[in-house]
């Protein structure tokens, strides 16, 4: 039988699902081909005329006539899902919009709603599995430390939020208190500011590698770890180490939490992998260790009571454990109220009014937010489905394809709290922002619920799953792929880079120095250091920024007054020296 009587023999065995999988597979390789080969963005319209349509059919059916020769139905529908993931990836990444990704991902989601993948059976080991988020762990923290390394070492990290840490970290570990001058333009302790003493568990890593890299590397780190008990979770509600492991790369490749990291360092950061800490070992009734993280989880920040609260609250309702719940509960009370206390007599209080400002009148304080959304609950309605919050819903949710909103228990709604009440129900624009860091707490928690209502879908949980992975993926791939093109940024810089060296090198490691804000953090190793654009201090030596629009305009005033010019390089940086500090 010739070549062709077998290919023909072959085609009219084939059911019209199997033809039109395979045209569908073979449209969409030739859709990749052409998205790769052509130099132009797919959104716009000169991607036309670069497209031969005589040759892109050819390609085409001759895919489709090379597919005929595949008799696993399960590989032509692996690679049409594998091949339109890529394609909607790239071209994800090539316009970097989040609404479009959004398009992409519904798209792509249908797709592997009607493709044939139940047969599909992947068996992963438990030593795989434990290799296996090792192996995102250490990418995850190469990836985002190694970047935000870049950045801070090409003057790039701005006083706010990395500098001020910085240089506390100097501080812990010259005096082992949490010392900063450039966070409020005067020596204080950052307590007064934000209570979290769970930095002091990064110190020992900090004494051993005392530098601003280490921290940006180690949140990294911590961040990445909570895949750890998410692993456990899901291993505790009989998903399958494959489903863990589909769970462990959509937590890596989570918007929210990458946007917090490069946001440079916070405190935030621990929240996600306490939090799941502390629900792994309370779904498991262990009360010792579910107490260990619930004061893990307080010595965060003084806000971190919202989530060990809601949390103790909603296995009140689950396990009914009420000893371990109610004082899980109370001490979270506790805490807050002594800790609010403090920092209102020692610090500056809790920043309640710029936060939920909203929601207080006549002089009132935190109470008063209570009080109003009692009295008048469509005003937080009102408040929490603005049209700006939209974005930021889908964000968070569209990556894990709404698991946390496919809620069969009631009680579940109890954990859905803090993602009201600490992004949404806020006008302060960052804590509904996956740029910044106040979403480490409430995806924890929505990918618990994930992770629990996944198991309750049954069936219906690895297309679930599946579509949850392509939709990380493809957002991933339009937020944050593009950060690796920064190495490139990073080497085109390096004379720029170097000639700031040269200048700040110039102004001795015991000075006093008020420093444009990308600089404060390369000067932070020392006793004062003050933000230029924002302090009122009169210091020995002042450093600009010559790369920023007005920089040029702004060292011109430090010229003929009391301060010498001893090192100026035009579009890198410009240092004075004080006459008084001779």
């Amino acid at each position: 039988m010739t070549l062709k009587e077998n290919l023909i023999n072959k085609i009219k065995t084939f059911k019209l699902k199997q033809y039109v999988m395979r045209v569908l597979m073979s449209y969409a390789f030739s859709l990749l081909c052409s998205l790769l080969a052509s130099g132009e963005e797919c959104t716009q319209k000169s991607f036309f005329y670069g497209i031969n349509l005589p040759l892109f059919v050819f390609f085409t059916a001759a895919v489709f006539v090379l597919s005929c020769f595949i008799k696993s139905e399960k590989i032509i529908n692996g690679a049409l899902i594998a091949f339109a993931e890529m394609y909607f990836a790239l071209a994800s990444a090539l316009t970097g919009e989040y609404m479009f990704s959004f398009g992409l991902c519904l798209i792509i989601c249908i797709a592997a709603a009607f493709a044939d993948i139940d047969e599909i059976k992947i068996s992963i080991k438990k030593n795989t599995l434990a290799f296996f988020c090792v192996t995102l762990i250490v990418c995850y923290t190469v990836f985002i430390g190694g970047i935000c390394c870049l950045y801070y070492l090409n003057y790039k990290t701005p006083c706010y939020d990395f500098g001020l840490f910085s240089q506390m970290f100097y501080y812990m570990k010259e005096t082992g208190e949490c010392l900063v001058t450039c966070e409020r333009d005067g020596l204080l302790s950052h307590f007064a500011v934000h209570f979290s003493p769970v930095y002091y568990l990064l110190l020992p890593v900090y004494f051993v590698f005392p530098s601003p890299c280490t921290l940006l590397i180690a949140q990294a780190f911590v961040v990445a770890s909570g895949i750890i008990p998410l692993t456990l979770i899901c291993r505790k509600y009989g998903l399958s180490n494959a489903s863990a492991a589909v769970f462990a790369c959509c937590y890596i490749l989570f918007p929210s939490f990458m946007g917090g990291c490069f946001w440079y360092l916070h405190e935030n950061c621990f929240l996600g992998v306490f939090i799941l800490f502390l629900i792994y070992f309370m779904e498991k009734e262990k009360t010792l260790p579910a107490f260990i993280f619930v004061f893990l989880t307080l010595s965060v920040k003084e806000d971190a009571a919202v989530y060990t609260a809601v949390i103790a609250l909603y296995f009140l309702f689950a396990n009914k454990n009420y000893k371990c719940n109610l004082s899980v509960f109370a001490v979270s009370v506790l805490y807050f109220c002594a800790v609010t206390k403090l920092m209102s007599i020692y610090g500056e209080g809790i920043m309640s009014q710029s936060r939920y400002g909203i929601y207080i009148y006549d002089g009132g304080g935190l109470l008063t937010v209570i009080k109003s959304v009692i009295g008048n609950p469509v005003y937080a309605v009102y408040n929490v489905f603005r049209q700006d919050k939209l974005l930021f819903i889908l964000q968070m949710l569209v990556p894990l394809c709404f698991l946390p909103l496919l809620i069969k228990k009631p009680q579940k709604l109890i954990l859905l709290i803090p993602f009201v009440l600490i992004n949404l129900m806020t006008d302060y624009v960052y804590q509904y922002d996956i740029g910044f860091q106040y979403t480490f707490g409430t995806g924890s928690i929505l990918f618990y619920l994930a992770a629990g209502n996944a198991a309750e879908a049954g069936k219906h949980s690895k297309k679930i799953l599946l579509c949850g992975l392509l939709s990380s993926l493809i957002i991933f791939s339009g937020g944050y792929l593009s950060k690796i093109s920064y190495i490139n940024t990073f080497s085109a810089a390096k004379a720029q880079r170097e000639a700031i060296a040269e200048g700040l090198e110039m102004i001795p490691d015991d000075a006093e120095v008020a420093a444009s804000t990308f600089f404060v953090a390369n000067l932070s190793q020392r006793r004062e250091v003050y933000e230029l654009e924002t302090t009122k201090h009169e210091t020995d030596y002042i450093a600009v920024d010559l790369r920023s629009e007005d920089g040029e305009e702004r060292a011109q005033k430090y010229f003929g007054g009391d301060y010498e010019c001893i090192y100026y390089r035009s579009g890198a940086a410009a240092v004075f020296k004080s006459f008084d500090g001779e």
